[in-house]
């Protein structure tokens, strides 16, 4: 802050007035303050602590804890236990035990089934082998023998007659003359108009601006 902005003093006639005041309302205030301070450090200390530690937590612990907690393991714990070890525990090991004896009686029918799913899988095996050695390879030799002497050939000779048909016509018809026409027809006119004529006009339209100052 600038001296400018510096806050400037009460004069004395309305300071001392306003200190006064002050004393009056806020001190008393701020020793009520402290004081109930005080009072509840001390309540806490040798009242609330006391009734806390002889009284509430004693309560609280025999009174609700202690109840709980022995309701939660002698009425619940316990019989879940007992009801586990000697139900549960029987029970699933008897049907654990049947199952395992049910897959041993069914011994010679999973045998069976896997003699079965075994010969299917040969049949399989066989068929594949059938349709490979009898369709799939005939017809293979014939797509080769195809693409071999007949497409590879056509497209050889399609595309001779295209090189030797469309490209020389394209290129003795179009290209050639076109470039000729565009370098004996257009390419020296246009150095000619360059040069003769849109050169001087900018040369010419140059010292004009330069003789008015504009350039």
């Amino acid at each position: 802050m600038s001296a400018r902005d510096e806050v400037e003093p009460l004069p004395g006639w309305l300071a001392w007035p306003i200190r006064v005041l002050a004393v009056i309302f806020v001190v008393p205030f701020k020793l009520a303050w402290d004081l109930l301070t005080i009072v509840m450090r001390f309540l806490w200390r040798y009242v609330g602590v006391p009734i806390w530690r002889y009284v509430l937590y004693p309560v609280l612990y025999y009174g609700l804890w202690v109840p709980i907690r022995w309701i939660t393991v002698h009425v619940l714990w316990r019989p879940l236990v007992w009801v586990a070890e000697h139900i549960l525990a029987p029970l699933f090991t008897a049907l654990w035990n049947g199952l395992v004896w049910f897959v041993r009686a069914l011994g010679p029918f999973w045998h069976l089934l896997g003699r079965v799913l075994l010969e299917m899988a040969k049949a399989v095996g066989w068929a594949l082998n059938l349709l490979y050695r009898y369709l799939l390879r005939p017809i293979g030799y014939v797509l080769a023998f195809i693409g071999i002497y007949v497409v590879v050939p056509v497209a050889k000779a399609v595309a001779w007659a295209w090189n030797h048909s469309v490209v020389l016509l394209w290129r003795y018809l179009i290209v050639i003359p076109v470039s000729w026409a565009w370098r004996t027809l257009v390419v020296p006119p246009a150095r000619w108009v360059r040069s003769a004529v849109l050169r001087p006009i900018a040369e010419t339209t140059r010292r004009v601006l330069a003789t008015l100052g504009l350039r």
